[in-house]
């Protein structure tokens, strides 16, 4: 629960500052996982172009759960 009280409080401050979540997330997994075997960057970029506010929302909490994947994973990724 603390962590989509996080996720949705940084939602609120990327709004306020125009972030775009869902740029994020596929820069994030088309730089570190852009080598891996059946991953699409061209359809991730497609998928996510103009996203609504409620998409922007589930890439923000796809973000967090790969980044926190990655880390349990031993996968340091930085963009």
């Amino acid at each position: 629960m603390t962590k989509l009280l996080v996720v949705v409080g940084l939602l609120g401050l990327g709004a306020a500052c125009g972030a775009e979540p869902c740029q994020d997330y596929v820069d994030y997994m088309c730089d570190c996982h852009g080598e891996d075997t059946g991953f699409d960057c061209g359809e991730l970029q497609r998928v996510y172009a103009d996203a609504d506010a409620s998409v922007q929302q589930q890439c923000q909490l796809e973000l967090s759960d790969q980044q926190d994947q990655d880390e349990a994973d031993g996968a340091a990724c930085a963009l």
